[in-house]
């Protein structure tokens, strides 16, 4: 073949050629430039969990599959602002029945351009409100089959702040090597809580709020995920709650991550139950 040294190539099929290949290209790896970082600069976040109409009128099937919205938020958790995108509940009918909120579980965040971003992963164990010393709660959360963080629910009757407290939960926020990044713990003397467990109406004052505090392993307080009444409508006629977490200041996006699925395990453990469906 002879090279004619020199020759100008077409102008169009070069740009054609090249744009091929950009697309090429942005379809391999465009997924990993723009989610790469899915929660920066986020410091309020609100969970909205989606009501099921076949549970609004008839509770007696058991549980139906969990869907919650998820948006950037303000302080109060009034308004949200931007939707990031949706966690799908994945599970089997007779754990959803038989199990109900302590049920094994695969739970998906699936971003604004259907890409699952994160997957986290509970097996059934033991009960985290039978306060038994063995087989812990446990979640796994992945990216891409990489291990990012795991969530795990230790055995204690009080809680590890300044002033220990009968507590509604704790849980502890692990790195891939298992070290306490933070952990969270939610107390039982507080208005919300008293109220909801006498049924009483909380959707006044500081009835409407039931804070989950986030420590850092020093014990200081350095954010909280808040359970925000939902409205008369939704939590009477429903099992959907609402939640708001305010960050740490030097979260990163993986521990944004477990602390957003912390967030949906404190709705499993504290606000399904589905025999017992308190407001």
């Amino acid at each position: 073949m002879q090279v004619q040294y020199g020759a100008v190539p077409n102008p169009q099929a070069l740009g054609n050629a090249i744009g091929n290949a950009i697309v090429g290209q942005i379809q391999q790896y465009g997924a990993q430039f723009f989610t790469a970082d899915p929660f920066a600069g986020i410091n309020y976040m609100l969970i909205d969990q989606k009501p099921d109409c076949i549970e609004c009128i008839c509770p007696c099937v058991g549980e139906k599959k969990n869907s919650y919205q998820i948006s950037v938020s303000e302080q109060t958790g009034l308004i949200a602002q931007q939707q990031l995108g949706i966690i799908k509940e994945e599970s089997e009918c007779p754990q959803r029945f038989f199990c109900q909120c302590w049920r094994a579980l695969d739970l998906l965040f699936i971003n604004n351009q259907n890409q699952i971003l994160f997957k986290a992963q509970r097996i059934y164990k033991v009960p985290s409100v039978l306060c038994l010393p063995f087989e812990r709660p446990e979640m796994v959360v992945s990216r891409d089959s990489e291990v990012i963080g795991y969530l795990k629910q230790p055995f204690m009757c009080c809680g590890r702040s300044e002033c220990p407290l009968p507590i509604l939960e704790e849980i502890d926020i692990c790195d891939p090597s298992g070290n306490t990044r933070y952990f969270i713990s939610g107390e039982f003397v507080q208005c919300g809580c008293i109220t909801r467990m006498c049924g009483i109406p909380r959707f006044t004052g500081p009835c409407q709020y039931i804070d989950y505090d986030i420590y850092n392993p020093m014990k200081q307080k350095v954010g909280r995920i808040r359970n925000i009444f939902n409205g008369c409508a939704q939590e009477y006629c429903s099992k959907a709650d609402k939640f708001l977490i305010e960050f740490p200041p030097q979260c990163t996006s993986q521990d944004k991550c477990l602390i957003l699925f912390a967030a949906i395990t404190i709705d499993y453990d504290n606000f399904e139950y589905t025999f017992c469906n308190m407001p």
